[in-house]
């Protein structure tokens, strides 16, 4: 394989995502949907523009990752529910059981709970946050008023993508983020930021 396709490929698993009901998320770029009860469908959507890939090769290596998964772990854990390639974009939705399994299989963060939850695994919510209202970023909440919303779901990662959630968001760190809808986050780097830059924990707090 060569080393571009590799690459390519390494970037989708990198972002495949949580899931467990068999959705469909039909976006035009890489959304992470956090659903009721911690199950998220993940879409990737990517260029595969180049004469050398090939889309034989790219599903059956995703196949391969994810049946050797799926052989340590429950059955249900991780299922591949669409590959397809299309006028040089490829795009994959990836099932997955629970954020643990999407942790483990792409060794990145991400953590879908409670606030108390989050609390107890670890996550201090060490970052500067903005209030969502009326559906656009508002002035600042203190980590304070965040904590104590005990209520309140959380998402916790450290990707560059959309994050989807089933509600309304309330509170959003700051840093790399922007609003897109009442229920969607972006999460990029600014056109100065270096290529490659490790992303700080991104928290996206909201109420279902």
């Amino acid at each position: 394989m060569k080393k571009s396709m590799s690459l390519c490929l390494v970037a989708v698993l990198v972002l495949l995502t949580l899931a467990g009901c068999g959705k469909k998320l039909n976006v035009d770029k890489n959304t992470v949907y956090v659903q009721k009860k911690g199950k998220v469908i993940g879409a990737i959507v990517q260029k595969f523009d180049k004469d050398y890939y090939d889309a034989d090769e790219l599903q059956s290596y995703v196949n391969d990752r994810v049946e050797a998964y799926v052989s340590t772990h429950e059955k249900d854990s991780v299922k591949v529910d669409e590959f397809s390639v299309e006028e040089g974009v490829a795009k994959l939705n990836v099932s997955y059981a629970g954020y643990e399994d999407y942790a483990a299989l792409n060794e990145v963060e991400l953590f879908a709970g409670t606030v108390p939850q989050a609390l107890a695994a670890g996550y201090d919510f060490d970052a500067a946050f903005l209030k969502v209202e009326e559906g656009k970023l508002g002035g600042e909440a203190s980590k304070e008023e965040i904590i104590g919303a005990s209520d309140y779901k959380v998402v916790i990662l450290s990707e560059k993508l959309d994050v989807k959630v089933d509600g309304t968001i309330a509170y959003v760190s700051s840093q790399y983020t922007s609003l897109a809808s009442k229920d969607t986050v972006s999460i990029t780097l600014p056109e100065d930021a270096i290529d490659g830059e490790e992303m700080t924990l991104t928290y996206i707090v909201y109420k279902q």
